[in-house]
């Protein structure tokens, strides 16, 4: 037991000794740190005072770069279109393709910064489009959970508006940017001839269905005559009427469902709204006339670390250097 007990007060002793020594070796760092700043105080305080003007100067010559952010109908089935546009500018903007970007954005091509679309769930209102949509939804999702399917990159196509992103250097060019990329989309030639079909069967379809409500304001008009005097005909009870009414109220919400969707159809990509100019969130943002005096004063301690390192590491080597042999 007495040997246990001396090897264990070894042990300690010679744990206490070596903390002892870190601390002392911490100590004589801190010291010599800050030894080392009140030496160079004066080329320190200068560093700090260069340093800020310039990231003065940068922060108030530069030019920031300014998110536009707009939502989007992607009308006659363009959705993919659009993404796979998207994605090809992307990467022609990642290999700086100044040629390729002039054909779209003009003398903004090199202001243009990557661009971000994403689908606005409403899973609800897709569903209550039709029961095929029900039937759609049911099935897709059968083999995926729930959540991650209504936010599925390849469910997308099925909602109708989008959230889109693009952020431009400078304030004066985002409308014009904005502008000339929609443009670009709305040149395809298929979905142009898509809107001219589209177009003109709403309005053929909106038209039927006016004519139809005249019909049934006739048949309800003529049952309510033909009931009054009592005369037997076929449309000459409450039950007739009911059913004329109903029809008449099915018929007008079709006809707004058909004017607002006649409405989106104005361009193949419909922009239905844009917010320009806005300043891209950020995290945490060090203004340059902080980061530049902390660059300048890491770098002028760099270089005294660097010469101080090189003496210590030729004093250990010259301790370390085995002495000549004597040959005599």
């Amino acid at each position: 037991m007495a040997q246990q007990h001396s090897s264990e007060e070894i042990d300690l002793g010679y744990f206490f000794r070596k903390s002892n020594d870190v601390f002392k070796r911490m100590a004589r760092g801190i010291f010599e740190i800050l030894h080392f700043f009140k030496r160079f105080f004066i080329w320190i305080l200068l560093l700090i005072i260069i340093g800020f003007a310039i990231g003065y100067y940068k922060d108030t010559s530069a030019v920031a770069v300014y998110d536009n952010r707009a939502i989007i109908i992607p009308n006659f089935e363009s959705v993919d279109y659009v993404y796979d546009k998207i994605e090809a500018v992307n990467s022609k903007i990642k290999a700086r393709d100044t040629t390729y970007l002039k054909t779209i954005f003009g003398e903004n091509a090199g202001k243009v910064g990557i661009m971000e679309i994403e689908a606005i769930v409403d899973i609800y209102n897709f569903v209550s489009k039709s029961r095929t949509n029900i039937d759609i939804l049911r099935i897709l999702s059968q083999n995926q959970n729930f959540s991650e399917y209504v936010n599925d990159v390849a469910t997308s196509k099925y909602y109708k508006y989008h959230r889109f992103k693009i952020p431009v250097l400078g304030k004066d060019a985002s409308e014009k940017v904005v502008a000339d990329f929609f443009k670009y989309l709305n040149e395809n030639e298929h979905f142009k001839a898509y809107q001219e079909v589209y177009t003109d069967t709403k309005a053929f379809d909106i038209k039927e269905h006016y004519d139809m409500v005249s019909q049934v304001d006739s048949l309800v008009e003529a049952s309510s005559r033909m009931y009054s005097v009592g005369s037997n005909v076929s449309v000459n009870n409450n039950s007739d009427l009911h059913f004329l009414i109903e029809r008449k109220r099915l018929l007008i919400e079709d006809i707004y469902q058909l004017r607002t969707d006649l409405l989106d159809y104005s361009t193949p990509i419909k922009i239905v709204s844009v917010d320009y100019n806005l300043k891209p969130e950020r995290l945490l943002e060090i203004p340059n006339k902080v980061k530049f005096p902390i660059f300048l004063v890491f770098l002028f301690s760099m270089v005294f670390f660097v010469i101080y390192l090189f003496k210590h590491l030729r004093t250990y080597a010259e301790l370390e250097k085995p002495e000549p042999i004597d040959r005599k």
